[in-house]
């Protein structure tokens, strides 16, 4: 039985959406889209003044200097690049993030952001002592 060449270009696309939907490339074209769809918009605004305008409230550096390196160590750059056209604070330097945080992060990994080490460390102290029997 043969197919109106409509009919197998239609399939075809879906077997290739239903691939790039598998795979998780969907969802990076999708986050790319977002942000340049941002870009656009606000290429020739001023985003600082925008957001003082809106909300004169700043977000803390250390939060957002935490938000940034997670979103970096998990290759979130679309994300991370929106997030921080978002904000008008600068994020501190990884290193310096570490020293700043008030828990103490001990012997700082590169292989985890710091985030992951700061969770995992609040883990460890809230972790209820052993009752001596």
């Amino acid at each position: 039985m043969d197919r109106a060449p409509g009919q197998n270009m239609i399939e075809i696309k879906g077997d290739v959406a239903q691939r790039l939907e598998s795979n998780g490339a969907m969802d990076q074209i999708r986050a790319q889209m977002r942000a340049s769809v941002y870009r656009a918009l606000l290429q020739d605004e001023d985003t600082s003044e925008l957001a003082h305008e809106d909300d004169p409230q700043e977000a803390p550096v250390p939060m957002v200097s935490l938000v940034t390196d997670f979103l970096e160590h998990w290759d979130l750059s679309m994300t991370k690049e929106v997030f921080l056209r978002e904000t008008t604070q600068t994020p501190l330097a990884r290193d310096e993030l570490v020293k700043e945080l008030a828990v103490r992060v001990e012997a700082p990994r590169s292989n985890q952001a710091v985030l992951e080490q700061v969770l995992a460390a609040v883990r460890h102290r809230t972790r209820p002592e052993p009752i001596p029997e």
